[in-house]
């Protein structure tokens, strides 16, 4: 059975064209392909067709003068094309080369925003998967390490982001060998140690709060099989001296 009807193949197809100014009929079935990711059923060829089930539904918008997608997506014949009508604004009244270089700004940025867009997908489904067990891995290790140096504080360590939740700003209570209170947050990743990590605004202010006291542990090449990796602690004081940070989210405020 199809998981995609008409009406959902048109609301997609039209934040497409949107975002990609104008594409061509092909353009927009390879690209509805690669994000909706139809499967089974969908992707078997209609005999004695090129197409798929999936593509056919595609190319129906237009047969079918799906209702959804033409009140808010252009079909220009002279270029047979679908145009989003910010782009057909625009090409009503710039001059075509000054046209054709925003509609390659546009098409960039589209591109840059659903690759970013995959990045987060799979760094939120890795979170999920391995965050909690790289928290235990790490609180043991700290379990450990205080245990060892500072017996005294064994019993005030504290996975935080267990007991108390994930709005602290860190993840784990715990001491190092000076008897100094530390905030340890976790970013954990199967994958090498220079794999890029997310911090909420939350945990970044803390970590601007509590510089002395802060510590990320770099827990990678995590096995999920046998709960195993590596850690690596990095001090608050050295963080800017490690890592490079990109700005990812806005804050958008009404003007005064």
């Amino acid at each position: 059975m199809s998981r995609f009807t008409e009406g959902k193949i048109a609301v997609e197809a039209v934040k497409v064209v949107e975002e990609y100014g104008e594409l061509t009929m092909g353009e927009l079935i390879d690209i509805l392909i690669e994000r909706m990711q139809p499967s089974g059923h969908d992707m078997d060829i209609i005999a004695n067709r090129n197409d798929t089930y999936f593509s056919q539904k595609v190319r129906n918008l237009r047969s079918h003068s799906n209702k959804i997608f033409f009140n808010n997506v252009y079909y220009d014949s002279l270029i047979d094309k679908y145009v989003s009508y910010e782009c057909k604004k625009m090409k009503d009244v710039l001059e075509e080369d000054i046209y054709v270089e925003k509609l390659v700004q546009k098409k960039n940025r589209a591109t840059i925003f659903y690759a970013r867009k995959i990045d987060y997908e799979r760094i939120n489904k890795e979170k999920k998967l391995i965050g909690n067990a790289g928290e235990e891995l790490v609180y043991n290790d700290q379990i450990e390490f205080v245990k060892k140096y500072v017996p005294e504080y064994l019993k005030s360590v504290r996975h935080v982001s267990k007991l108390d939740g994930d709005g602290a700003g860190y993840d784990i209570c715990s001491f190092n060998a000076d008897e100094k209170l530390i905030y340890i947050e976790v970013k954990s990743t199967t994958g090498k140690k220079e794999t890029p990590f997310y911090m909420s605004a939350s945990e970044y202010s803390f970590y601007e709060l509590h510089k002395e006291n802060y510590v990320i542990a770099r827990v990678y090449e995590f096995d999920m099989n046998t709960k195993t990796g590596k850690i690596e602690y990095i001090l608050g004081t050295s963080f800017e001296g490690v890592f490079d940070k990109e700005v990812s989210a806005y804050k958008i405020l009404y003007k005064k």
